[in-house]
This record gives C-alpha cells, structure tokens and sequence, in this order.
C-alpha cells in the first residue's frame, strides 16, 4: 500500500459529524437577526441620505461631505454582511 491508499482508507473511516444548535440558544440566535437587519437598515438609510446629501451638496459647492459619507455607509453594509456571515457559521 502506499502513502495515497492509506490516507484515503483513514479519511474514508473518519466519522462526519453534523452541526447542532445547543439548547437555549434560540434567544441569542433571535436577537443576532434583528441586530442584523437593523444595522442593514440603518446602513442603507445612511446611504440613501448621503446620496441626497451629495445631490444637495453639488449645488453649493460640498460634495466631499456627501462623498464621505457614502463611503462610510457602503463599508458599514460592507462590515455588515460580513459580520452576519462570520456568526451564522459559529452559531
């Protein structure tokens, strides 16, 4: 046998054990969503207000405000979806 065989014999052996929530989570996981969903909510509505904000601010001359914060709020959803991604697959 070789190094290749005996390795695919062992993998072929390991058991694959499937995830379970633990008892009593349900809580955490509930409040986990709404969080999530607010701060999606707050990110869009911080980006439709700095995209009004820009169109307002071509007018007298500051657009770099509105700029400013349309990039804060794409790296807020950004951060967002990352953070939901990295605690649905812990919890």
């Amino acid at each position: 046998m070789t190094i290749t065989d005996v390795a695919m014999t062992l993998m072929t052996t390991l058991p694959d054990p499937t995830p379970e929530q633990p008892p009593g989570t349900e809580g955490i996981t509930t409040l986990l969503n709404w969080l999530s969903w607010i701060v999606i909510i707050m990110g869009m509505a911080g980006f439709l207000i700095s995209a009004g904000y820009l169109a307002f601010a071509s007018f007298t001359g500051r657009e770099i405000n509105g700029f400013k914060g349309l990039v804060i709020a794409i790296i807020v959803c950004i951060l967002a979806t990352g953070a939901g991604a990295i605690m649905r697959f812990f919890v």
